[in-house]
């Protein structure tokens, strides 16, 4: 008799196969790539997706998240600067990687009219809290 493990690995491959079949551009859809990051080995085996609103003009106080982070802008604009980085403006399909632990001094609505909303990925551990609020600078 097979052990769990062997069986779990199987499934996990056989899932990885169909997925890479799936968004590997083997039918008539196109595949575009928006965001690719190397992750640092963290016990990052917790994965939350995340909706975030930003009526006009709202923003989010500067923070740091415990794991990797990766950003889709869904609508509008949104304006973003990590660490001591130019603050940045991202459109409607933009995306940007944030680093674990990474000070995300800036997040706000470009427009002054208009809503945003952004889709985070957020990699943790499950336990420690996703958003940790860092001082402004």
């Amino acid at each position: 008799m097979r052990s769990p493990s062997v069986w779990m690995c199987a499934a996990l491959f056989s899932l990885a196969s169909g997925v890479a079949l799936a968004h590997g551009g083997a039918g008539d859809e196109t595949v575009t790539p928006v965001a690719e990051a190397s992750l640092p080995a963290t016990p990052s085996a917790n994965a939350k997706a995340l909706r975030v609103e930003f009526a006009p003009g709202a923003s989010s106080k500067p923070h740091s998240h415990p794991g990797p982070v990766f950003v889709v802008v869904v609508s509008g604009e949104v304006e973003s600067a990590l660490d001591g980085g130019p603050v940045q403006r991202y459109q409607a399909g933009d995306a940007w990687y944030e680093a674990p632990g990474q000070l995300h001094r800036v997040t706000r609505n470009a427009s002054q009219s208009a809503p945003a909303t952004l889709v985070a990925w957020l990699l943790s551990d499950g336990k420690t809290p996703l958003v940790t609020p860092q001082p402004a600078q």
